[in-house]
């Protein structure tokens, strides 16, 4: 059983940025498919907590002395990190141009978290209850947890064309719906 501590927003998401960065390290070693496999990994890492963030961490920011202009500055890094994902869409798997827009993605998501954890991270920390950050914590948890994770094995086929924009769009649209919804509910 997790303890209440555990579930602290603060903590959940320093725990999303060292498995963000160890997986950015893991992509650029090993065979083509160990590298998809990882690049997948990283996309569902970052659609997962990019979309938790926007649905409970950025409304509880701007509410805060201070969290607005932090919210609006980390959001317009997220757009960014969407538009490259979108971008690494109109290229094939393992060619020149997709290693350059990928590294490219990598950069702008360390850039994101260093901003986070240096912004973000210490006005959560020191203008919210420890109540409030274990709420908020729960709710990043759940909204985490509802998307579908599409990890590829390691057998599994590289793919051809297309392959980063469709899983992109409907895993973060589908993401953002089910919290919604979620969150209407209760």
């Amino acid at each position: 059983m997790a303890r209440r501590t555990d579930l602290d927003i603060v903590g959940l998401i320093r725990q999303d940025h060292a498995e963000v960065r160890s997986t950015l390290t893991r992509i650029a070693t090993g065979s083509a498919g160990d590298r998809w496999a990882m690049f997948t990994r990283l996309t569902d890492l970052v659609i997962r907590h990019e979309v938790a963030e926007e649905l409970v961490v950025y409304p509880a920011l701007m509410q805060l002395r201070g969290g607005g202009a932090v919210s609006d500055s980390r959001l317009a890094d997220q757009a960014e990190i969407e538009r490259l994902l979108v971008a690494l869409d109109r290229q094939e798997f393992d060619t020149h141009e997709f290693e350059v827009d990928a590294a490219r993605l990598g950069l702008e998501v360390l850039g994101h978290l260093e901003k986070e954890d240096a912004q973000v991270l210490p006005i959560l920390a020191t203008k919210l209850s420890s109540r409030r950050r274990i709420q908020l914590g729960r709710r990043f948890a759940e909204i985490k947890h509802v998307a579908p994770a599409r990890h590829v094995s390691p057998g599994s086929r590289l793919p051809t064309g297309r392959t980063i924009m469709d899983r992109t769009s409907v895993v973060s649209t589908w993401m953002r719906d089910s919290a919604a919804f979620a969150g209407a509910a209760s």
